[in-house]
């Protein structure tokens, strides 16, 4: 694998947080930060930690790049938030990491992924293209406020 998937934990803590800048803010539901969003799906009533719920700090090098919050709900994954390092964005960072996710779920989540959608703002264009380039799908636009896009593993 060319990444390397640490779990979120306390010493990742610091620098995660510096990430989420006004654009991260603007194109995801981060408005009180990680941790906020970390603390409120770690304690959601059906998600267990590294059962069905994972916070994984992806790094390059040994140098963290990004962070994704990843969910299972009816067998399917769901990547609920993925943000990039100010300075690492718009290099294809963000769709390298989502195919190595699908391709190698088993080892990075300890379990298969056949099924894998993502909600995004329409506003949020760089997500858009690093979802596609990915190989997921635009599959709905129900509300005008979240686009869904959807991977099917083949």
């Amino acid at each position: 694998m060319k990444y390397k998937w640490i779990d979120y934990n306390a010493e990742t803590m610091g620098y995660v947080e510096t990430w989420i800048d006004d654009l991260a803010v603007r194109m995801t539901g981060l408005d009180d930060g990680w941790q906020d969003f970390y603390e409120y799906w770690f304690n959601y009533e059906h998600n267990e930690l590294g059962e069905n719920f994972w916070c994984k700090v992806i790094c390059e090098d040994e140098n963290p790049f990004a962070i994704i919050a990843l969910g299972m709900s009816d067998g399917n994954l769901v990547i609920m938030e993925l943000v990039v390092r100010p300075d690492m964005r718009n290099k294809g960072k963000g769709a390298s990491l989502l195919k190595e996710l699908i391709e190698n779920s088993k080892i990075i989540l300890n379990t298969e992924v056949g099924k894998a959608e993502a909600i995004i703002y329409p506003s949020n264009i760089a997500s858009q293209k690093s979802f596609e380039k990915a190989g997921f799908v635009f599959e709905s636009n129900e509300d005008g406020d979240a686009i869904t896009y959807v991977y099917n593993k083949s």
